[in-house]
């Protein structure tokens, strides 16, 4: 009995799914057809960065930088950048390098990748580490991408189709619990990006014998700034700063897991106060240059939390700089870190450094630093024993995507090791 059932759900339409193709249109996909052309993407697996695949990457990455500036965004451009093939030869010798002796990397076969909404351009990422490290993929995304985001993905589309390269399948489908489980069962490891409800959505759904599941839930991420480094700073250096840290906050609208929702001083704010204003104005100032121009939406979002802080006394001064900036500063204590984003921080101010490591809470991921040396940060980071914080990079370099993420190796974590002695 279950051959005729077989043949009949082969050719019955599933959630409506439809698969990206190369000449930028979409086209249906039926529940038996996938499956097939999932199991057939599997066996067509690849060695850990090929000089084919590498090549590939890199050529799409070289397109993009010769497009005009106006053309791309600035995550865009980023991703360019981290996908030169200079860059790919870096991050094939540092994953080499990391492996134990006498251990050979394999793919680990079909990896199943949801990325968030909110931040699209992280499938990129995802993906790459992925396609590099030899494995089959498929990608759900949302249903409607930005223009710059489709561009992006029809230049690899192209590039795989010209390399007869058919293991990798981009998809976007209602949600379906019933395709997700099938789609899981299919894969030897799921990626789920988007928050704590998609990763408990996800968690029981099976995977293939050995499968890994690897979870990216809900982040939030701060700043540090030293107060004294503030006060001395000279003009270049404070423009170089801030527009460091525009690129922080504003290039993915604050929505990025490892954007600062907070920015702590260390000092306080008699001393230190004049010197955090005019930072923020000059930010503000940065943000209206770059035309930064929230929704109404945020921006109505944001007063509502600053009344809100105000009015349950956690903030002793707000301030609307602009519809692209609100500022709360915050009274003593520690509270909860809320990501309003579209440009709301929270200003709180520090005895010390080495007081941040009593605040680092599980799901603090990334922590952006100015005016502290390694030695500071390392004896921070070594006090906290908790599970939190997972980056302490400088200002500017919090959407820096690295191969290691969230604690995880994803390179290691997208590869099995055959042991060979």
């Amino acid at each position: 009995m279950s051959l005729p059932q077989r043949t009949a759900d082969r050719n019955r339409p599933i959630a409506a799914v439809t698969i990206f193709d190369e000449d930028g249109g979409r086209t249906p996909c039926h529940a038996g057809d996938l499956r097939v052309r999932l199991e057939k993407a599997r066996q067509a697996t690849a060695a850990s960065f090929s000089a084919a695949r590498v090549d590939l990457v890199a050529g799409v990455a070289s397109r993009i930088l010769s497009l005009p500036k106006h053309l791309t965004a600035p995550g865009i451009v980023h991703f360019a950048y981290w996908t030169r093939r200079a860059a790919l030869y870096r991050l094939g010798r540092s994953f080499q390098a990391r492996l134990p002796d006498g251990c050979l990397a394999k793919p680990r076969g079909l990896a199943f990748h949801l990325p968030p909404q909110n931040v699209e351009a992280i499938f990129l990422y995802s993906w790459v580490i992925a396609f590099l490290t030899g494995n089959a993929n498929i990608v759900r995304l949302p249903s409607e991408l930005s223009p710059q985001i489709q561009g992006v993905l029809d230049l690899f589309l192209e590039a795989l189709a010209s390399a007869a390269e058919d293991s990798q399948i981009f998809v976007t489908y209602p949600v379906s619990e019933d395709l997700n489980r099938d789609i899981s069962a299919q894969s030897d490891v799921r990626l789920v990006w988007g928050g704590d409800a998609k990763v408990r959505a996800f968690a029981p759904l099976p995977l293939r014998h050995g499968g890994k599941a690897i979870w990216f839930g809900d982040r939030v991420s701060f700043a540090v700034l030293d107060g004294e480094a503030l006060v001395g700073l000279s003009p270049a250096a404070r423009e170089e700063l801030v527009s460091r840290l525009y690129n922080d906050i504003f290039i993915f609208d604050q929505m990025a897991c490892s954007s600062p929702q907070v920015i702590h001083v260390v000092g306080d704010r008699t001393r230190h106060g004049e010197a955090v204003a005019r930072l923020l104005d000059d930010l503000d100032r940065v943000a209206a240059r770059k035309n930064t121009v929230p929704a109404t939406g945020q921006v109505i979002r944001k007063m509502t939390a600053l009344c809100t802080l105000a009015g349950q006394g956690h903030a002793v001064e707000g301030k609307r700089l602009s519809n692209a900036l609100t500022v709360a500063t915050m009274a003593g204590g520690d509270f909860p870190i809320a990501a309003i984003g579209g440009g709301f921080l929270q200003i709180r101010y520090l005895s010390a450094l080495d007081a941040l490591s009593d605040r680092i809470a599980e799901n603090h991921q990334t922590l952006t630093y100015f005016g502290f040396g390694q030695a500071e940060l390392s004896r921070m980071a070594e006090r906290s024993t908790g599970q939190g914080l997972s980056r302490i990079v400088p200002v500017g370099e919090a959407l820096d995507f690295s191969a290691v993420w969230d604690g995880y190796d994803l390179p290691g974590e997208l590869s099995r090791l055959v042991t060979i002695r």
